[in-house]
């Protein structure tokens, strides 16, 4: 099984530091108030719709950062515990070249695939 060196490592845990950094910057941008317009006026159904629809995309991206961030801190869990870049279904090494495209990856490619055919399915019920 191939471990991780101390070079590749730091690499990798740089990537997650500016990747969490930006998702932070996101994240702030996306919860401060986008030039709310006061109006004295009722709103019709259109603009009502329109609140409701920027708000569920508003709802989406912030729950779509946290998951991100939550993957960030479980890759520096694994990492704490010597079980980064080893994968949680058939135990084997990550190369190298997946985690650096994707530094939070939990699971080899051959892996991932299957667990999405599966959860495609189980979905699909």
């Amino acid at each position: 099984m191939e471990r991780l060196t101390n070079p590749g490592l730091g690499a990798l845990e740089t990537l997650m530091d500016t990747e969490e950094k930006h998702i932070q910057a996101l994240a702030a941008a996306a919860e401060s108030p986008l030039g709310e317009v006061a109006t004295t006026e009722p709103h019709d159904d259109a603009d009502l719709a329109n609140e409701e629809a920027a708000e569920r995309v508003q709802d989406a991206m912030m729950a779509h950062y946290r998951a991100q961030l939550a993957d960030i801190e479980a890759a520096r869990d694994r990492i704490r515990r010597g079980e980064y870049g080893i994968c949680v279904d058939c135990r084997q090494s990550i190369p190298y070249a997946r985690l650096k495209a994707y530094p939070t990856a939990k699971r080899c490619a051959v892996c991932q695939r299957r667990h999405e055919q599966l959860y495609a399915i189980d979905r699909a019920k």
